[in-house]
């Protein structure tokens, strides 16, 4: 129940690994946290991707916390997204998500 962080090349790669889903708890948020901050402070990185481990990207939240406080404990993605909108090195995709917390 993590995120594994590795480095290729100029990409720093976050990879959400929580089976049978990748379920996004406590956990794997925290974890997925660390390793946009880890990528934040090093200035060799100029991209982040972020992929699931086995067949799926993120089943969304982890059932097993729902009604527990870590399941509205942060970090939450959104707020992770939004603040890594705001480095200054780190810009949106002309391909990103309707949602995007970034600014065009």
């Amino acid at each position: 129940m993590s995120a594994n962080y590795e480095v290729r090349g100029d990409v720093a790669v976050i990879t959400l690994n929580n089976p049978p889903v990748n379920g996004l708890g406590y956990d794997t948020r925290k974890a997925f946290a660390a390793g946009i901050e880890r990528a934040r402070d090093d200035a060799a990185i100029r991209a982040i991707v972020i992929t699931g481990a086995g067949k799926a990207f993120s089943g969304g939240a982890d059932i097993r916390e729902f009604g527990s406080p870590k399941a509205v404990a942060e970090p939450n993605l959104l707020s992770e997204a939004a603040s890594s909108c705001r480095w200054g090195r780190i810009t949106a995709s002309p391909r990103q998500a309707p949602t995007s917390p970034c600014p065009k």
